[in-house]
């Protein structure tokens, strides 16, 4: 899925979102624990992406329940012109607890990252593993950063995650002026652990490169063909990016 608008600054946002059940649930008939979502009209502009933990047996649905809670979050705060950063975070948890509906928060486990245009900021947001890579312009030099490097301390399959309980310690965020952002990834680890160290930046700084030359339909294309055809033998994750660009 891929849109584009112009927003109130006459800067033309762009974006994209895809996901793919890994070859590994295929077999076992399980469901795509991942989840994303891209908004893009004249009120919102966010990317929602989350990584339900293959432990937990309901994780799809706390996957699902970000990309409704980030929604929720975006709309909450539509007029509001300054924003605190751990109180949009508390109130994230708040709203994905409601939207698990019911379910067994424990079962729910998942990663959350996401970020929403909050007119001249964009609020930008990680728990978990995965990539989110922030591509900005500063004084014509374009800057690529990552709001989160790997945690090597956490052993394999462990990483942080939502639950019952709000865990602030363990959020990354950002607040990034708008007009300096060109940029944003957000992915799951089935593509992020694929990527290697020295490659990491180029393979985003490439992508953007690539989309803006190429039409909405063939970015729909492209994403499509590459997320069902991963090159790397052997891999078996789920694997899902959302993108803000322009």
């Amino acid at each position: 899925m891929n849109r584009m608008m112009m927003s109130g600054n006459s800067f033309l946002w762009r974006g994209f979102s895809g996901t793919e059940i890994g070859p590994f649930h295929q077999r076992l008939g399980l469901p795509n624990q991942d989840a994303c979502h891209l908004e893009l009209d004249n009120e919102l502009v966010l990317i929602a992406v989350s990584d339900g933990l293959g432990s937990k047996p309901l994780s799809h649905i706390g996957s699902q329940a970000v990309c409704r809670a980030v929604v929720r979050v975006a709309r909450h705060y539509m007029n509001t012109l300054a924003i605190e950063p751990l109180s949009v975070i508390e109130l994230f948890h708040n709203f994905w607890l409601e939207e698990l509906n019911g379910a067994e928060v424990e079962q729910c486990g998942c990663t959350a990252l996401f970020a929403i245009v909050f007119g001249d900021s964009t609020f930008i947001a990680h728990i978990g593993d995965g990539d989110c890579c922030i591509i900005s312009s500063v004084e014509n030099e374009q800057q690529i950063r990552f709001l989160t490097d790997k945690d090597e301390s956490l052993f394999a399959n462990q990483t942080h995650s939502l639950g019952k309980k709000n865990q602030v310690e363990k959020w990354k965020f950002c607040v990034q002026p708008t007009v300096e952002l060109e940029a944003c990834f957000l992915v799951t680890d089935g593509i992020a652990d694929d990527l290697a160290s020295e490659h990491r930046i180029d393979f985003y700084r490439e992508l953007l490169n690539q989309y803006r030359l190429l039409s909405d339909i063939e970015v729909t294309l492209d994403v499509k063909h590459w997320i069902s055809h991963w090159p790397v033998t052997g891999h078996s994750d789920d694997k899902t990016i959302a993108a803000l660009y322009r």
